[in-house]
């Protein structure tokens, strides 16, 4: 895939393209394409670029998940609306510092970032201008220190 995508797009564009695909399925990991972008040679000018596409792209996918979890909360019924009001009173801890745990899943990625994506406006009343600014800010952060440290030690 990654092959394909440098071939059509190129190294800014798949960039691009590998952050989005990153922020809907947890399983692609932008951090691993740009250390690896960063391993075979990317030249230190671009790497600021390319941190800036992949954390753009990463969260672009993150408000798709956020507009969608806006609305799934508030369909189900039966089980479904059992087991989201189960996991809200789970989740509820959460709600007195929501800004620091979206901070620490969105650098250190525990919480997943992926799953507060969904749960940022339904049940830790987070708008969508705060859910971008942090999670932003910590992807920026997260992603800017793989990136460095892989040049640093691929310059060793």
């Amino acid at each position: 895939m990654v092959n394909s995508l440098l071939a059509s797009l190129g190294l800014y564009g798949a960039t691009l393209a590998v952050g989005f695909i990153a922020g809907l399925f947890p399983l692609v990991s932008i951090e691993l394409f740009l250390v690896g972008a960063t391993a075979f040679g990317a030249a230190p000018r671009t790497l600021p670029l390319l941190v800036a596409l992949g954390v753009v792209g990463n969260q672009a996918a993150r408000s798709i998940t956020y507009y969608m979890g806006a609305g799934v909360f508030e369909l189900p019924r039966g089980k479904v609306r059992d087991k989201i009001e189960a996991l809200k009173a789970r989740i509820a801890h959460w709600n007195r510092r929501p800004k620091l745990i979206l901070l620490l899943a969105s650098t250190v990625g525990i919480p997943p970032l992926y799953l507060l994506g969904f749960i940022a406006q339904p049940l830790m009343k987070l708008s969508h201008t705060t859910f971008t600014a942090v999670s932003l800010s910590g992807r920026v952060v997260r992603i800017a220190t793989v990136v460095v440290v892989a040049y640093a030690i691929r310059g060793a």
